[in-house]
């Protein structure tokens, strides 16, 4: 086995494994929710969106389901929009 094709598949192999890491690392961004009046802001790791609710960690609460309609959705790494179409 010719050892060059070798290196050349494992490092072609390894930028597909990093190209995906974004998209792993999306499933628990950090997102903030507000309430639609603004008194109440939570901010945590979004463990999923799944029928209108988003579920949410939140640092030093635990998991909690938040309705989508209650809420605008903020985030640096996630477009909420898109999380929403897919649900």
């Amino acid at each position: 086995m010719n050892v060059g094709a070798t290196l050349k598949n494992g490092l072609v192999a390894g930028v597909f494994a990093m190209a995906s890491l974004p998209v792993m690392a999306g499933e628990n961004a950090v997102i903030t929710l507000k309430s639609l009046d603004g008194t109440v802001v939570l901010t945590g790791e979004l463990q999923g969106f799944e029928a209108g609710y988003y579920n949410l960690l939140v640092a030093g609460v635990g998991l909690i389901s938040v309705a989508e309609d209650l809420v605008t959705c903020q985030s640096d790494s996630l477009d909420c929009d898109t999380l929403l179409e897919r649900s």
